[in-house]
């Protein structure tokens, strides 16, 4: 045999893998005044906090957002909340454990120095509605409406990036409304109402990327819509971070740039858009629903009583809201819910803590490329062809070989493993072939 190439293809990887539950709650958290709600969540006896942590303690999932609450430098607030609360048992729920847990400053109440709502003076006093509107995110102090993240797998802090300070003018083809804002308020104007996050989180061997956000909500305006814009536009960031052709403009706040290509990751928050119903500028969330990466096959649908207009909304007024969308590459989509109990099941005595209810799906890992097949090597002794690599414990890999790269023929082989390496041996092909290793 003079030569053969390897083409390195997977296809349609089901290696059952490790299943997790992954969750969005808006809590509504966001007490009056800062540090409000770390003082109230002092001695553990918080009747909103305990409601909601009875309520998370009902679904027990693994990786949960919380959206609406508090952020303080210290993450205190953060610390007593699980320690006090989720990791309590409330009225005989099974008290949950979050070993890794994330937080971070948000727009929201950072003063802006302009005056963006236009209504003539610009508000640096904290404590009140024209303050908040005048803030980069509306708030009426600093960190209100903030954001957190628990998880009971290791999250990767040094890898964290965040979008907090991203430009609203840096994102081409924007919606920004056309001559609302002077000119120095556009170059300081900044596209994230609270911040996006890719949360890296490690699950074994392998990497999920929670990308978090809480677009503001597409209300509260006047005719130039600027906040149904600027949601359609926060949700646009995290379409344009998932497509190669749309994301070389985003940069970190630590100055990277770029998105994210072929991993894995799960979309979560509360995007205050509903694809059918509301005040949403342009269909805002189908950037999401529709974007080919995004798996939105299954609609979480309410566990209680429903109706045929009503089942999908994740909120009291009557809108689906929240959404926890996984990728299409790296999972087995099982399914989820909108946990919203009903007459005398569990919980329902405790949804008065929030006008959301939690939404979670349940997910299984399978093998990305880079996960299943690492380090390939071919050689070739005495006619037998050998093709090793680090591969997955528990898998099935198939030899397949081609002459076009259309049709596939699978080859009688063997494969062994031994001290994380995988190998194949069979005689060698005596026509040029393209080799490639599959899950079947």
């Amino acid at each position: 045999m003079k030569s053969l190439l390897t083409a390195l293809l997977l296809i349609s990887p089901l290696l059952a893998g490790t299943q997790i539950r992954v969750a969005t709650y808006n809590t509504s958290l966001a007490l009056n005044t800062k540090g409000q709600l770390s003082a109230s969540l002092r001695t553990g006896t918080f009747s909103q906090a305990k409601r909601v942590a009875e309520l998370i303690q009902l679904i027990e999932p693994d990786i949960l957002l919380l959206n609406e609450f508090d952020y303080d430098a210290g993450s205190s607030a953060l610390t007593r909340f699980h320690d006090k609360f989720l990791n309590v048992s409330q009225n005989g729920r099974p008290a949950q454990n979050f070993p890794y847990r994330y937080t971070a400053p948000s727009n929201t109440g950072t003063p802006s120095g302009f005056d963006l709502d236009n209504n003539g003076t610009i508000d640096t006093s904290p404590g009140d509605q024209t303050y908040g509107n005048d803030s980069f995110g509306f708030g009426e102090f600093e960190g209100k409406y903030g954001m957190a993240v628990l998880s009971k797998y290791p999250i990767n802090t040094d890898a964290i990036r965040t979008f907090q300070l991203l430009k609203w003018t840096e994102m081409p083809g924007n919606v920004i409304p056309s001559g609302y804002y002077a000119a120095d308020e556009l170059a300081a104007l900044r596209l994230s109402s609270k911040s996006h996050w890719d949360i890296p989180i490690q699950i074994g061997g392998q990497r999920l990327h929670f990308l978090v956000s809480h677009p503001t909500p597409p209300v509260f305006d006047g005719p130039e819509d600027k906040n149904g814009r600027r949601n359609h536009d926060e949700i646009r960031l995290w379409a344009d971070y998932l497509s190669q052709e749309s994301h070389n403009y985003l940069s970190d706040d630590l100055g990277t740039a770029g998105g994210l290509s072929s991993e894995r990751f799960v979309i979560a928050g509360d995007q205050n858009a509903d694809p059918n119903a509301g005040d949403s500028f342009n269909n805002a969330i189908n950037q999401l629903l529709l974007h080919p990466k995004v798996d939105s096959s299954i609609t979480p649908e309410r566990t209680g009583s429903s109706t045929t207009s009503n089942r999908f909304h994740t909120a009291t007024f009557s809108l689906r809201a929240d959404y926890v969308l996984p990728s299409k590459a790296g999972f087995n989509n099982l399914g989820g819910a909108v946990f919203w109990p009903t007459g005398g099941s569990p919980g329902a005595n405790r949804l008065s803590a929030s006008d959301h209810r939690p939404v979670y799906m349940d997910l299984e890992l399978t093998p990305l490329p880079e996960e299943a097949i690492q380090d390939l090597n071919l050689s070739l002794e005495d006619d037998i062809v050998t093709l090793t690599w680090a591969g997955v414990e528990g898998a099935n890999y198939q030899i397949e070989d081609s002459t076009d790269l259309l049709t596939w023929d699978s080859l009688d082989v063997t494969n062994s493993f031994e001290n994380g390496q995988w190998s194949s041996s069979f005689p060698s092909l005596q026509t040029q072939r393209f080799l490639r290793i599959t899950l079947p």
